[in-house]
């Protein structure tokens, strides 16, 4: 009885983890896939339509007055669309969307309920902070090749890598103590 009452607890406390995460997950796909249906079949209010225009800066295009069915979506202040009609006119690019509020509603509850479990932990979270390294800080090619080369080591391979290698081996000599000129 103790070893069921642990396998539920373990199983509940998975689900909290991550089940709802994943129910959720599959019904947006849900209820994506069915208004992809809807959008093909032409089974939509033509006055729900939301117009996206952006400014094109492309060399090449081609300038049409005709849409042509979009597929794919985008989220805007919390709000998903999904993309109906897509054209090309001139120098922009215009989109028809439909609001998707069953997804948008399942992503707020999603949200909710990862803020509640969140809130339901004991420790705080930490602080972030960035740090930026710059590669040439680290990347020194000439040292490196150097290395390799000296650490290699097979006696079938020497002779030749020692002629691969000859030229870009750098021998590390301390600079000259002065210079002097003659004039």
């Amino acid at each position: 009885m103790k070893r069921l009452a642990a396998i539920l607890f373990i199983c509940v406390i998975l689900f909290n983890l991550y089940g709802y995460r994943l129910v959720i997950s599959y019904m947006q796909s849900q209820t994506d896939a069915c208004l992809e249906e809807k959008v093909d079949n032409n089974r939509y209010n033509q006055q729900d339509l939301i117009s996206i225009k952006t400014k094109l800066d492309l060399p090449y295009y081609i300038s049409s007055s005709q849409f042509e069915r979009a597929y794919g979506s985008i989220t805007i202040n919390g709000t998903s669309y999904q993309y109906v009609k897509r054209r090309v006119y001139n120098d922009t690019l215009e989109l028809l969307c439909l609001p998707n509020q069953a997804k948008t509603n399942m992503q707020s509850i999603k949200n909710e309920l990862t803020t509640a479990f969140a809130e339901g932990q004991a420790t705080t979270p930490k602080k972030h902070t960035t740090i930026k390294i710059s590669l040439p800080d680290f990347f020194q090619p000439f040292k490196t090749f150097s290395a390799a080369c000296c650490t290699l080591r097979n006696p079938v391979f020497e002779p030749a890598a020692s002629q691969l290698f000859e030229g870009y081996c750098l021998k590390l000599k301390q600079p000259p103590k002065s210079v002097s000129f003659l004039c």
